[in-house]
This record gives structure tokens, C-alpha cells and sequence, in this order.
């Protein structure tokens, strides 16, 4: 989905959540806008962003999102909300790559795009990811050069199309009318709280995207001189610094939900139970599908 959509949800979702604290809501939009740091905007050939579809995998992953919650739960839960949304979106927006990096460690599948078997001793994806549809349909960068087992999640809705903008629209719409007894003075403290107690971030975030956009979507398509890219590269830098720079006040680690000796149970008892299904498995059908 749209940026602007992942960041009006995720506000909405924070007011409702958290009382009507905007300083909180805030703080979920923000983190809703952290994951899409991952889009292609890098200085690199195209193919080789694609060679390693870091889009909707890098900073769209459950432990990426796992580790910002315990940094900052607010920030946390926008990542979440973020990649609920992206979630829903078709193999053209590339979905979400939700298990990255550890879903890559299997390359094998078992049934490619046209449904014929394939063979492989070790352990296998099911499906092929739908390169055809994906080659003909994705941005430049986020197309597929090599041939991939279908291991992100996708949905059924296309980016910026119905679904995204009234996501975006109904979210503006809601926040209009929950806050509609004292809407003036909301207002007043939203545009403090973002422009004011956060404006570094803000001003990272804007330009940040603002120039990643405009390099991706307009210059890298044509023939800019060295001196444009490192002042983009450049802004980009100033952008993410800002990001990070008041970024590291908002550390609050969160206390753990379960203790240490609980966890050490729960990730023996998820390797026992792996290797007693890879046994399972392997004795009735004679090969390791996921």
C-alpha cells in the first residue's frame, strides 16, 4: 500500500488504541512509515536489486518487526499495521516476504508455475513464486531474474489503486470525526507533536522519501550526471541521519512477555517438534515439502 496510507491507518489505529493520545499515535504512524526504508533506493543496477528482492523482505520481516517492538512498542506496532496492510497486496507489489531471512535458506521447490513436478533430495517450498505474472506486471527493481520458490505472502489488492486509497481516505475521514468534540485543538497538538516534539524525524522521513521517490520513479531512468546523485545521495544520508539521530531517544525497551526459561522451552520444544515432522514427512510421502 501507499506510504500515506500506512501512516493514516496506523494514526487512526493509535487513537483508538491509546486514548486519544496523539503522542502515542504519533508514534505508531511513525513506525508505520519505517518498513517502505527498505524500497530500492540505492545506486546500484537495477538487476542487482533484483538479484536479492530486499523490497517488502528487509524491513518487512517478523523479526525485524520483533526487534523494533522490544526498542519501542509504539514504533513496533506501526510495523505491524504496516505489513498487515502490505499483506494484502498482489505478487505485482511483491506482498510480503514475512519469515526473510530464513526462508531463503531453502532455494528448492516442488511444483513450478505450470505445475510440473520437480525433484530435489532436500527439503522444499511447495510452489514456484509467480514469475511470469510478476516479470510482466513489477517495477524495473522488483522484478525476478532468477527463478524463486514462493515464499512470500501475497494478496489480492494492487497498490494505490481502490482498496489502498480508501484505506487512506476512511482513515482521514475517521480520525475527522473521533476527534470531531474537540477537533481544533487536536489539530494544534497533532501538528505540534509532529512538527515540533519530533520534527527531526519528520524532516528525515520527508526527505528521505521524498528524494528516494524522485530518483526511483524519474532520474534513474535517465542520464543524471555524478554530481545530481551524490547530492541525492547525499540528501538521502541527511534524511536517514535525522531519522536515526532522535530515532535513538525513543528507546523504551518493553518488558518480556515471557521469561527466559519459557522461551527455552518453546524454541527446544519447536526444534524437536521440526525434526520429529521432517521424519514424518520423509517416511510417508519420500520427500520434505514445506
Amino acid at each position: 500500500m501507499n506510504l500515506h496510507s500506512h501512516i493514516l491507518l496506523a494514526l487512526a489505529f493509535g487513537l483508538i488504541l491509546f486514548h486519544n493520545d496523539i503522542t502515542l499515535a504519533v508514534l505508531v504512524g511513525i513506525g508505520a512509515a519505517i518498513p517502505d526504508l527498505d524500497r530500492e533506493y540505492v545506486f546500484t543496477k537495477r538487476k542487482i536489486f533484483a538479484k536479492y528482492q530486499l523490497h517488502r523482505a528487509l524491513f518487512h520481516n517478523i523479526f525485524f518487526a520483533l526487534a523494533v517492538t522490544y526498542f519501542n512498542f509504539y514504533l513496533g506496532l506501526g510495523i505491524f499495521l504496516h505489513m498487515a496492510l502490505d499483506l494484502l497486496t498482489s505478487p505485482t507489489d511483491r506482498g510480503v516476504e514475512l519469515f526473510f531471512p530464513l526462508g531463503r535458506l531453502i532455494k528448492n521447490y516442488e511444483l513450478d508455475y505450470h505445475g510440473n513436478i520437480r525433484k530435489s533430495k532436500g527439503m522444499m517450498w511447495y510452489l514456484e513464486d509467480p514469475v511470469s505474472i510478476i516479470n510482466k506486471t513489477a517495477d524495473p527493481g522488483l522484478k525476478e531474474i532468477v527463478k524463486m520458490p514462493w515464499i512470500r505472502i501475497y494478496g489480492p489488492f494492487k497498490n494505490s489503486r481502490l482498496v489502498d486509497w480508501m484505506i487512506f481516505y476512511s482513515s482521514f475521514v475517521f480520525i475527522q470525526l473521533y476527534e470531531l468534540n474537540h477537533l481544533v485543538k487536536w489539530w494544534e497538538l497533532f501538528l505540534y507533536t509532529v512538527f515540533v516534539k519530533y520534527i527531526f524525524i519528520t524532516i528525515g522521513i520527508v526527505l528521505f522519501y521524498f528524494t528516494g521517490e524522485l530518483w526511483r520513479r524519474r532520474l534513474q531512468f535517465q542520464n543524471v550526471n555524478n554530481k545530481l546523485k551524490y547530492i541525492i545521495i547525499g540528501v538521502m544520508a541527511l534524511g536517514l541521519s535525522l531519522i536515526l539521530f532522535q530515532g535513538i531517544e525513543l528507546y523504551s525497551p518493553m518488558r518480556p512477555i515471557i521469561n527466559f526459561n519459557t522461551l527455552a522451552l518453546i524454541i527446544l520444544s519447536m526444534l524437536i517438534g521440526l525434526f520429529l515432522a521432517y521424519i514424518h514427512v520423509r517416511l510417508r510421502f519420500k520427500k520434505v515439502t514445506l
